[in-house]
């Protein structure tokens, strides 16, 4: 498959709806005091951590709203080619991938233990990131 920058929009397109999707969902458990079913022993410890709120907003609904917005860039990329939204979606997935590497930190060195939703919302930071980018470098080369 070739990688044309309608097939990168939609690859960006979808990550951060699965993004979205599983944000969301760890947003309404945090609201609802739940805690999702964890196949990783380590979830209620990083869905409860002093990290896992900031300013008394969940990170997920943090993650819930970035995701959101990079679903609209990645429409406005799609439906609209100009060189200002493919900024825009580069930049917003840059943020994205270090806001990711610093919670994947804390998980790792700090809080010692893994969520498998917070790995799973990372990861799709990261390929939206590196389809971000294969985007944008197109972009570039117009």
């Amino acid at each position: 498959m070739r990688l044309t920058r309608n097939n990168l929009s939609i690859s960006c397109l979808i990550f951060c709806f699965l993004g979205f999707l599983d944000a969301t969902y760890l947003t309404i458990l945090h609201y609802r005091n739940a805690f999702p079913p964890c196949t990783l022993s380590g979830c209620e410890k990083v869905l409860t951590s002093q990290f896992s709120v900031i300013y008394g907003i969940p990170v997920s609904l943090l993650g819930t709203l970035f995701f959101a917005l990079a679903m609209g860039f990645s429409l406005l990329v799609l439906l609209d080619r100009r060189k200002i939204f493919a900024h825009g979606l580069f930049l917003c997935s840059l943020t994205g991938l270090f806001v990711s590497a610093v919670l994947f930190f804390v998980q790792f060195f700090i809080i010692k233990s893994f969520c498998q939703y917070c790995l799973f919302s990372e990861a799709m930071t990261l390929l939206f990131f590196a389809s971000s980018s294969l985007l944008y470098s197109k972009f570039l080369k117009l």
